[in-house]
């Protein structure tokens, strides 16, 4: 198949572009246009310099293909209109096709969901303010039904593995300051996703003909920030202590990202393993810090791009 994705430099869609193509599918890569210098040449990868607010491109670049896979997000204040103009783009260009749009969201969408996991199936009443934005566009996303598309939404928990990611984040600055933070008493558990695991999921979104609506992406695995932060002062130490930052400082340094890195977030993946025999089989968090990516690979940062 012939697949428009975004997000390729980042590391959801880095991953999801290296299983496309092991697949054997031809990926139209839209990548911003500072990138194209520095990305090689690869067999059965297109690189299309572009953002999401170049709807011509982004339009015209989706009619060349059998599938588009949304993964990129800007991540700053204009995230939310810049994914509306993607989504559209996107949409216009399959509209009545009966091709697949499948897009990604984020499991905030539940807002905070105590201990009990949250399922695709129960209404979202109180996401996170900085999230709600984003359970708009998975609704949108799944009635584009009736134009013809078939819509898939994917919310990923917290993504790591590949020696990237908001992992590869704490690692370095802890490594830089000798402290390894966490927020408040760091207790908030949270669903995982090893980004090999999501981009099989992504693979059968696409593959699967009856791959339809909302699909959460968890392992069977939680973590919690001030466990994570301890690990990685045992591992990448000694001269790295693990600290709790105060809530107040940190709403002074993050903002309202303090408080969205507090929330409990625990999400079931029933259904994408009943219906689309999806299995989230990857190293564990603790393994992939001990032994795994993140100690044998350089690290990355940067988790998200377009």
């Amino acid at each position: 198949m012939k697949v428009f994705m975004t997000g390729t430099t980042g590391h959801a869609g880095s991953a999801a572009l290296e299983h496309f193509v092991q697949n054997g599918h031809e990926i139209y890569a839209l990548v911003r246009p500072h990138h194209l210098a520095t990305l090689p040449s690869r067999e059965g990868v297109h690189w299309i310099g572009g953002d999401f607010a170049d709807s011509e491109i982004v339009s015209e670049t989706t009619r060349l293909a059998d599938a588009a896979v949304h993964i990129g997000a800007s991540h700053d204040e204009e995230q939310e209109r810049l994914d509306a103009l993607a989504i559209a783009a996107i949409a216009d260009a399959l509209d009545g096709s009966g091709k697949v749009f499948v897009s990604t969201s984020a499991t905030p969408v539940y807002g905070d969901t105590g201990r009990t996991p949250r399922d695709e199936h129960e209404p979202i009443e109180n996401p996170h303010p900085l999230r709600a934005w984003r359970a708009r566009h998975d609704l949108q996303v799944v009635g584009f039904a009736e134009r013809g598309i078939r819509g898939v939404v994917v919310r990923p928990g917290l993504i790591y593995g590949r020696a990237a990611g908001w992992l590869a984040g704490l690692i370095v600055r802890a490594q830089k300051t000798g402290i390894s933070r966490y927020i408040g008493d760091g207790l908030n558990l949270t669903s995982t996703i090893h980004a090999d695991a999501l981009a099989d999921l992504y693979l059968k979104a696409v593959t699967d003909e009856s791959a339809h609506g909302i699909y959460n992406a968890a392992s069977d695995e939680v973590v919690c920030s001030r466990d994570t932060a301890h690990l990685i002062a045992d591992i990448y130490g000694p001269g790295i202590e693990a600290v709790s930052w105060p809530l107040e400082e940190a709403r002074e340094a993050l903002g309202e990202l303090a408080d969205l890195s507090c929330v409990e977030c625990i999400v079931s993946s029933n259904r994408a393993r009943a219906e689309l025999g999806w299995h989230p089989i990857a190293p564990s968090v603790t393994t992939e810090l001990a032994s795994g990516s993140y100690r044998n690979a350089p690290l990355t940062p940067s988790s998200y791009d377009s």
